[in-house]
């Protein structure tokens, strides 16, 4: 079943639908309206007794007071508002008949347990679920669990319907969060996927590579990128430019050390540029200058996505350890039975993966193949970056820190030329500058 079906005022279910997966359940608070056991959808079902269980290990008691409706049932729920407000209100707060989304089966309406006494249970089920404390867990910590709440207060005018602190909607873990972080309504959230992954309207992705110093066939000095690089960005969608130093200096006459620190106008140049970027790339290479560390802060400052390979991924663990105070990084030279440094070979050493990670989650695998072509490597890192990848003699070869930013020791640029999962990979990182950091994750589940 699609966790992301919509109805609402506009968006109608036939009177004869009924969802697939539904199970009866026993333990819900006892209906007025619906005859027998309740359903509900079972995924959506299975992901409750999780945030319950959740809940009572903080102390709370939730509870499913109404989950799957049919046609039938929510013409019965209407006609009941009816009886107790007049028309105008009952069609405000209560969903006509097809446009209810307890239809699908996706919908649960919690309560909470407040009180028990000589009297029996009392359960909280109303308005003033906006303000408790427990209504106010279950929306911190419902999107771990698959849900969202679907009626905010503040965003009638989207939904077309009340606010409802009740309503929960089941949409899947990876989209209840995405959803969650942007504050996005499910009607948001759908005309974001449409606008971003429809091939006519979807945006080109402007990426930046950091440009490396060389020198032409002509013994000529220059700044220039891969064509590899270039041409795998270009083959998935992106636009890209090389970005340049801002300082007059000939870089290939000078040691990084003895470069002059960038001023203020230097940066403010880089700003002007780096602003306008949707992604940024910094490549391989053999050593690299104040400005990589200056556009690579800039790309974790303002959470651009970013990735590093190979020298590149160096860097960001150089700026990494500075940002966190720690600025005695320093990599180290290769030294174990595997020779890093293979500039022939499609494949040299496997890649252990940790689950958990942006990369795991994409390529579904424990180990990979990859390239090799470097002599030194990151040793240890001290902030918001985590190794989740080692060669099998311990190298760190992949890290992320979770949000919008991951280096790879290989380089993936040439793989994609045959491998699958590097394809993968750099399809991946191209979709993530589309509209920020969050298509990562939208990408691996669709």
């Amino acid at each position: 079943m699609d966790t992301l079906i919509l109805v609402n005022k506009f968006n109608k279910l036939n009177k004869n639908y009924i969802p697939e997966g539904l199970i009866e359940i026993t333990d819900f608070i006892e209906s007025t309206i619906i005859e027998g056991n309740m359903k509900v959808n079972e995924k959506a079902y299975n992901a409750f007794l999780l945030l319950q269980n959740e809940a009572k290990k903080n102390g709370y008691e939730i509870f499913i007071n109404s989950a799957y409706r049919s046609y039938k049932d929510q013409k019965k729920t209407l006609i009941k508002f009816i009886e107790k407000e007049d028309y105008e209100e009952a069609i405000r707060r209560v969903a006509l008949p097809g446009h209810s989304e307890h239809q699908t089966g996706l919908a649960i309406d919690f309560a909470i347990l407040e009180s028990i006494d000589d009297n029996g249970k009392h359960y909280v089920k109303g308005w003033e679920m906006w303000e408790h404390k427990i209504s106010m867990w279950v929306y911190e910590n419902a999107h771990k669990f698959g849900f969202i709440l679907r009626y905010p207060k503040d965003k009638e005018i989207v939904t077309g319907q009340t606010g409802e602190p009740w309503h929960l909607r089941y949409v899947g873990p990876k989209h209840a969060t995405i959803m969650y972080n942007m504050k996005y309504t499910l009607e948001e959230y759908l005309d974001y996927l449409n606008k971003n992954f429809n091939k006519d309207t979807a945006k080109i992705p402007l990426i930046g590579v950091v440009g490396r110093v060389e020198y032409s066939d002509k013994n000529l000095p220059i700044i220039s990128t891969g064509e590899y690089y270039r041409k795998c960005l270009v083959r998935n969608g992106a636009s890209v430019i090389t970005i340049q130093p801002p300082q007059d200096v000939l870089y290939n006459e000078i040691t990084p050390r003895d470069v002059p620190r960038l001023n203020f106008k230097e940066k403010e140049i880089l700003d002007n540029i780096l602003k306008h970027l949707d992604g940024i790339l910094i490549p391989g290479g053999s050593k690299w200058y104040e400005y990589d560390e200056y556009i690579c802060e800039y790309a974790l400052d303002n959470d651009i996505p970013l990735l590093g390979i190979c020298l590149g991924m160096q860097t960001i663990g150089y700026v990494d350890n500075r940002k966190a105070g720690t600025p005695k990084f320093k990599t180290y030279a290769n030294d174990s039975e595997i020779d890093h440094n293979q500039l022939g070979p499609e494949y040299v050493h496997c890649v252990n993966l940790k689950k958990g990670s942006k990369i795991y989650d994409l390529l579904k695998q424990d180990t990979i193949m990859v390239n090799s072509r470097h002599s030194y490597n990151i040793g240890e890192l001290n902030n918001e970056f985590k190794v989740y990848g080692y060669s099998s003699d311990g190298i760190p070869e992949y890290f992320e820190n979770g949000k919008n930013a991951m280096g790879v020791q290989w380089h993936p640029e040439l793989m994609a030329e045959y491998d699958k999962n590097n394809q993968e990979l750099m399809k991946y990182f191209v979709e993530s500058c589309r509209k920020g950091w969050v298509i990562w994750d939208i990408y691996a589940i669709k």
